[in-house]
This record gives structure tokens, sequence and C-alpha cells, in this order.
């Protein structure tokens, strides 16, 4: 429900050296749900995050016929899904990793599937993928290539799929996801067109695809080999979300604050962990040793320009600290930014004008002139229901006294604790 207040975000006025164990991985526990679904026998979870995302993929799969039950901090998975001919309706809400994973799943039904999901949801565009799975024998119906959608497989085995990478690398994940099920013995290759975005996110995919015994690998740059297989069930841990450890990393930079992330290290695939480098730039002090924890810098020095393709969900976090730093901050490699649960570009410079921030935008740049803290005019942040837009901008509010956010519980997404765990910086001693 959401908040009916805004929400005003304490200032942070004090040093701190706090820990935070972060929310498990959502972009790992959506994977590792979809995989437990898809194989034989029961996988055990641990970590699974308790937030909206993930509660709304296993409320689809459920749907999908897998029996789900949750134990304390493990999820236990029974597969494999209803392959049949049944009709189901899945209701994706507001996840969109969770949509592009359900629709690869769907195409391997011989059944009728129908995704529809939250306003903001439906805006969103998957017509890369609907366009594959099309070609490949499936009968889709969309307007305009969004949801709501219907699927009507299966999909046609084949050894070469081409799709277009320069929207999304979850379009990608999708068709990695069922590949190993609709590939011949020979093997699948997926062929990416366009620019390639996100590609540390087909990282994290390969690499749990091979916790559940999949061979996958990249063969070039631009294309992804998969072998045909099972998945195997079994017992896997999910990790900290690298990026919620983006919030944390960087107030302790603007704060010469320090914070110790108990549950991510430098063995992590997620590609938001090296946020951590670009705070390093920043003059932070970052130890990367079983945990990782970032000590701030006594000053901060100018971040000039830095190019965030690799990680965008972690680009917003920059973006929003930026007023906060020496000089001209220019961030680069943001085009995938405007395809996001809002525009993740041109919303968070609509919010920093109001603020009385200088800020020039082009399709894949921002520029942000830094901001006497003295300023910042009052403003209530409108999130534009993404919860990413109301933690991002937490980095301001921690300096502002005078942010306001219009929805409080739009956390709840995929960090309905972070409220909680900022809080710790702000405790008196």
């Amino acid at each position: 429900m959401s908040s009916l207040t805004p929400f005003l975000i304490p200032a942070i006025e004090r040093s701190f050296d706090v820990e935070i164990t972060l929310p498990g991985s959502k972009s790992i526990a959506l994977r590792q749900l979809a995989m437990a679904a898809l194989a034989h026998g029961t996988t055990r979870l641990t970590g699974i995050p308790d937030c909206d995302d993930a509660q709304a993929m296993i409320d689809c799969l459920i749907e999908l016929g897998v029996s789900i039950e949750t134990n304390g901090e493990n999820t236990i998975v029974k597969g494999p899904m209803d392959l049949g001919d049944s009709t189901v309706h899945l209701n994706a809400r507001m996840s969109g990793a969770s949509t592009r994973l359900l629709i690869g799943m769907a195409a391997l039904r011989k059944g009728v599937t129908h995704i529809d999901g939250h306003a903001s949801l439906r805006a969103r565009s998957n017509k890369p993928l609907f366009d594959v799975l099309h070609k490949q024998g499936c009968t889709v119906e969309s307007v305009s290539g969004g949801l709501p959608a219907t699927i009507t497989g299966p999909i046609e085995v084949s050894p070469n799929l081409t799709i277009d990478g320069s929207l999304s690398s979850q379009y990608i994940t999708a068709l990695l996801l069922i590949a190993p099920m609709t590939c011949p013995a020979t093997g699948q290759m997926i062929n990416i067109s366009g620019d390639l975005v996100s590609k540390p996110y087909l990282d994290i995919t390969l690499n749990e695809m091979s916790k559940c015994g999949v061979n996958a690998y990249w063969y070039d740059e631009k294309t992804i080999f998969v072998q045909q297989s099972q998945y195997q069930s079994g017992q896997r841990t999910i990790e900290g979300d690298a990026t919620a450890a983006t919030y944390f990393s960087a107030l302790a930079t603007l704060h010469g604050g320090t914070v110790t992330l108990t549950n991510i290290d430098q063995t992590t695939h997620q590609g938001d962990y090296e946020f951590c480098a670009v705070m390093e730039l920043l003059g932070a002090t970052v130890e990367r040793s079983g945990y990782t924890r970032i000590i701030g810098p006594a000053t901060l020095p100018a971040l000039r320009e830095v190019n965030m393709q690799a990680m965008p969900d972690a680009a917003l976090t920059l973006i929003a600290m930026s007023p906060l730093l020496p000089g001209t901050s220019t961030i680069t490699g943001l085009q995938s930014l405007h395809h996001k649960e809002c525009d993740r570009l041109e919303c968070p410079a609509t919010e920093l004008r109001a603020m009385g921030i200088d800020v020039k935008t082009t399709l894949d740049s921002v520029t942000i002139e830094e901001i006497d803290l003295r300023k910042i005019a009052p403003h209530i942040l409108t999130t534009y229901h993404d919860h990413r837009m109301a933690m991002a901008f937490s980095m301001l509010g921690s300096c502002s006294h005078a942010l306001r956010v219009d929805d409080k519980a739009v956390v709840n997404k995929t960090y309905p604790n972070y409220w909680l765990d900022y809080s710790k910086l702000t405790a008196k001693l």
C-alpha cells in the first residue's frame, strides 16, 4: 500500500561505521527460481529477497504448476513446470525481468499463456523477444510489442537464433534460459545484433546456468553457445544484491563514513559490483575480502566523466549523487536507461532541475553541475513508480534536509527494508 504523506528523507549528520546485510540479488534470484522451475526434482534456494519482484515471479510459477514453499530463509521449489496444453494467466505486476523470463518459459508450453502486469510494465517493449518467438513457430498476440500478451507454443528447435541486444539484455537471458531445452543435440548459437547493452547481466545468467549443470559460454563477443541439457535441482545460495550495494557505497563515499556489506565480495559476477571502482575514483577506499567495506574519503575529488554502459542500474545512483560532487560531472553510455521502469535519464533530470540543479541530457549522456547545498530547493520527488528513483535520490536527501519522496513504499519492489537500513546511517550514537 502506497504512503499517502510524502516521506522526508532523513539527513545524515554524523560519522557512521555500520554493517549492512543486503537483500539477496534480485537478478540471481529470478534466474534461479526460473531454472528450479524447469528442473526435475526439488531445489532449495537460500536468500531469495522478500520483495515484490520475487513474489511476483513465485506467484506466476505457481500458476504454471510449480510447487513452491517458503521455510524461513529457504524457498523450496519442486519442478518441473507444466508444459501441457492448459491455459494460464500470469500477472508479473511490476517486474520487467520476471516478464521476460516468463515469456521465454511460455514459449516452451503447448498451451496458451496470458501475461499482463502494472501499467508501468505495459509501457515497456518486449518486441525483440516476441519477434524471435514468432519466427520460431510460436503464436504471439500483443499490441505494439507490450503487455498484455498471449503466447502459444511450443517453440521450434533451432541451431541458430538472432536477437537485437540494443534495448535490453533481458531478451537474450530469456532465450538463454530455455535454450538447453529447445536446441538440437549439436547445441544452439544465439547471435546478438545491434549494440549489446548490459553484458554483465548475461554473464550473471551464464554463471547461474553453470551452477545448475548447463554448459553455455561466449563463443565470440556477439555470440553465445548453449549445449543441449537439463537443469539440475539442488541447493543454491543467493548472494547480496550489487545494485542495492551502490546506495551504501555512495553514501559512505559522500559522507566520509564506513559501510561493511556482509554478503557480497569480489567473487560476484554481478556487473554493478564495479560501482565500487567508481567510488574509488572519488577517493573511497574499498576492501574486498569475503565482504566489501567502503571507507569514504575526507574530501571528494571531481568525477569529470565516466561511462556506465556496463552497469546501467547503477547509473541512476551516480546521477543522483553527481550534484554533490565538485565541478561538472558527465555520465555516458546511458542509452538503455530510457527503457527501464521509468525513463531513468529524463525523469531524474526533470527532478534535479526542479531542485535547482543544472542538468543537460543527450540521448545517451547527462551532464550535471555541482550545487551549493544551501541552494537545493525543497522538493517532493516524483518516483514514477520506480523503486530505484527513491533509493538513488536518498543520496541527495541525505544532504538536503528538504527532499521528500512521493511514495515511501515504492522500494518494496526490490528492497522493503531500505529505509530501515538507511536509518542505521542516521541513528544517534
